[in-house]
């Protein structure tokens, strides 16, 4: 799994100096927040992608694979009705709709950029229904697949927007971004046939196995997920929208370029502490709490680690921009880079924690507190971008994890000793 998503991480960063010097800087940040504007889609599957993970699990913890079909074949047709319902909406506002107003985006051609939206948007439905495979497979404790999966997807996009910009000279946005929205989708669904025709059969969706009733068993989990996505949505992804509003088109590309750089900190912990979510749920439905206690033990070393491999990385920042960037007239500030290192050191020492939380299914203090958060960081965020520019919306969002991290420890010590009650308890 870290070779896999070291080579996922490799195709972001080439991104962004291939599409950065394809596009313009305004071009490249208007794609920027469109595609996080759509990736807010991604997560209205009303939980039913971690609601089939956890259940899954527990069915194949127990044994039941007759169980486990029913519950990704319920998914699958509940998520795809969802989508087709998401589809004919999207249609029917899109008329009504400025594209150029809400990415601030004037300059760019009004079909094209409604076009570019419908593509993107249409790519994120498809993969509504296709990632449903990825939850299969991290219940099946299988994360390294599930990655390699992605990152083929990845791969095959960048191949085709290097030589479209290398050997055909496009820079076109509207080309670009569909071959980098379609692509990945359409490996997905190879792959899920390849799977449910071999390997998986015996869990395959089929209509057969749908069973209307295990909607709410898997909901009943889910939903809380699903209302934690949305949370986190405007918790986290509004900062594109934010910035572009009340800093400028130019300061979203140098968050976005200072949050891939120091972000690696989180996806490399993520590589870690990805299996411990179907793992603890498996060992809590066990009751094999030494073994959770002695998982957080060797995490906390590691998130030690980490902070100082972070620290050596806020130190060259400069000099990797440089190398990374080329010849470029982007300036990224190391305040940028310091206020993303320390929103980095507080995910994940929130991370060690809310992967645990999650697996074992107790989420509604996690519910409670990301809600007084969202509506915290807004207006805070906006505010402070509106006095100290980027780093006033930084420092609110580097902040807001450390919140996150101390209410999380507290639940987990709670339940791992048997002493959590009333909220902390569900």
């Amino acid at each position: 799994m870290l070779g896999i998503k070291g080579v996922s991480l490799l195709i972001s960063l080439l991104y962004v100096p291939l599409l950065l010097h394809s596009m313009n800087a305004v071009n490249y940040g208007i794609w920027l927040t469109l595609t996080s504007l759509i990736a807010w889609i991604s997560m209205f599957d009303i939980g039913l992608g971690n609601g089939l993970r956890n259940k899954l699990s527990i069915a194949l913890a127990n044994g039941n694979k007759q169980l486990g079909r029913t519950y990704v074949s319920t998914a699958y047709i509940c998520i795809s009705a969802l989508v087709l319902i998401l589809i004919i909406l999207f249609v029917a506002i899109q008329q009504f709709v400025s594209w150029q107003d809400i990415l601030n985006a004037t300059a760019v051609d009004k079909k094209q950029l409604d076009l570019l939206v419908f593509i993107v948007f249409a790519a994120f439905g498809l993969q509504f229904v296709l990632n449903l495979i990825n939850s299969i497979l991290l219940a099946m404790q299988m994360p390294a697949f599930s990655s390699f999966i992605l990152m083929a997807g990845q791969l095959f996009s960048f191949i085709v927007v290097f030589i479209l910009v290398k050997i055909f000279h496009v820079n076109s946005l509207l080309i670009l971004g569909g071959t980098i929205s379609l692509i990945p989708p359409a490996v997905m669904l190879v792959s899920s046939i390849i799977l449910f025709k071999s390997k998986y059969k015996d869990i395959s969706p089929s209509f057969k196995y749908f069973n209307i009733y295990k909607i709410k068993d898997i909901l009943s989990l889910g939903i809380k997920f699903f209302i934690i996505q949305i949370i986190t949505i405007v918790l986290y992804q509004t900062n594109n929208l934010i910035i572009t509003h009340t800093v400028g088109n130019s300061a979203v590309v140098e968050y976005n370029v200072a949050y891939k750089y120091m972000h690696v900190l989180v996806m490399v912990f993520t590589i870690i502490v990805t299996p411990l979510w179907s793992a603890t749920t498996e060992a809590y439905t066990k009751k094999d709490f030494a073994w959770i206690k002695g998982i957080n033990r060797q995490m906390r070393k590691i998130v030690v680690i980490m902070a100082c491999i972070g620290l050596v990385m806020l130190i060259v920042s400069k000099q990797v921009y440089e190398i990374w960037l080329g010849n470029n007239e982007l300036n990224i500030n190391f305040s940028t880079s310091m206020l993303l290192y320390i929103y980095s050191i507080f995910m994940i020492m929130y991370g060690n924690y809310g992967y645990i939380l999650n697996g074992i299914g107790k989420l509604q203090i996690q519910i409670y507190a990301t809600l007084i958060l969202a509506m915290a960081y807004i207006p805070a965020a906006i505010f402070a971008g509106r006095f100290w520019g980027l780093n006033g919306i930084l420092l609110m969002f580097a902040l807001s994890p450390m919140v996150n991290y101390i209410w999380s420890k507290i639940q987990f010590i709670k339940l791992i000793n048997g002493s959590a009650t009333g909220i902390w308890n569900r």
